[in-house]
């Protein structure tokens, strides 16, 4: 294990219970983006709405159901439980460096009978599947791979033929090169407090994926959904920029609140974008 696989690991091992405390996703178990969509009512229904348009994309570009299903970066199962539901004869599939999040989400399963078909293991997401799945999903965790290349291509190699793979993250407005020096001062520290290996722009990504043989067929920017000015992130743009300042991100809760601040600034900013992607073989459609 990498220094860098180490802190990721002890970063979300940390972290997480306090995600699920605070974060309002109730039973949807999401350690992710709230999107208030139109007729979203409450937090629970906010960090679920991603899962639920990842299944209604899948309805609208094919005939089945998957067969099988596989979350690179799965915390606790939240996305994969919303699968199971959407998809009752679906096998399922849990990648995460935590051992944490990946008993957490073992316990949940067989709670919610589900350990038959949802298997849950503890294990880097770049690492060759031993079978291929039909959908892919990476739900802001593909940044945690040393490079969108590594990602891309570890992520091709276990899509079947035929199969889909769904990318939702935080991304560029537009290539770091052309970010000012602010900005790009703002991506380090979310880079470094979140314990990423890269964050990419959209059209990077997309030429990145071509040379994995990927083509893209949606890109959709879902920032307009996003909350940026709840309680939380206005006590963060206070106390985070001290905690950087004092050597914070050393632990993982003021590393979470370093990077969450920067996160949330870019994005008043306009240099980051929250975006849905999604790609197939250059082969298929």
């Amino acid at each position: 294990m990498t220094s860098q696989t180490r802190r990721l690991q002890d970063y979300y091992d940390a972290n997480t219970a306090r995600f699920l405390r605070y974060g309002g996703s109730g039973r949807s178990l999401a350690i992710h983006r709230a999107l208030w969509e139109p007729g979203v009512a409450n937090s629970e229904q906010a960090t679920s709405r991603i899962n639920q348009r990842i299944v209604e994309s899948w309805a609208g570009r094919a005939t089945a159901a998957p067969e099988r299903v596989r979350d690179l970066g799965c915390g606790v199962g939240g996305s994969l439980f919303h699968f199971a539901q959407a998809w009752p004869d679906a096998e399922l599939d849990g990648l995460t460096l935590s051992p944490r999040q990946a008993a957490m989400a073992a316990q949940e399963a067989a709670a919610r009978g589900l350990d038959s078909r949802l298997r849950i293991t503890c294990t880097d997401f770049l690492q060759p599947a031993d079978r291929p799945a039909d959908l892919v999903v990476a739900i802001e965790s593909h940044v945690h791979a040393p490079s969108a290349a590594a990602f891309l291509a570890a992520a091709a190699r276990g899509l079947s033929r035929t199969g889909k793979l769904v990318i939702v993250d935080d991304m560029l407005a537009r290539p770091e090169s052309q970010l000012s020096v602010a900005d790009r001062h703002l991506v380090a520290s979310f880079r470094r407090g979140w314990r990423l290996g890269h964050v990419p722009d959209a059209e990077g990504l997309k030429a990145t994926a071509a040379a994995a043989g990927l083509h893209c067929l949606v890109d959709e920017d879902l920032t307009q959904y996003l909350r940026l000015n709840r309680w939380r992130d206005l006590a963060l743009r206070a106390l985070a920029p001290l905690a950087d300042a004092l050597g914070g991100n050393r632990w993982p809760l003021f590393a979470n609140m370093i990077g969450g601040n920067a996160l949330t600034v870019a994005y008043r900013r306009g240099t980051m974008r929250y975006r849905l992607m999604i790609f197939a073989h250059q082969a298929s459609d």
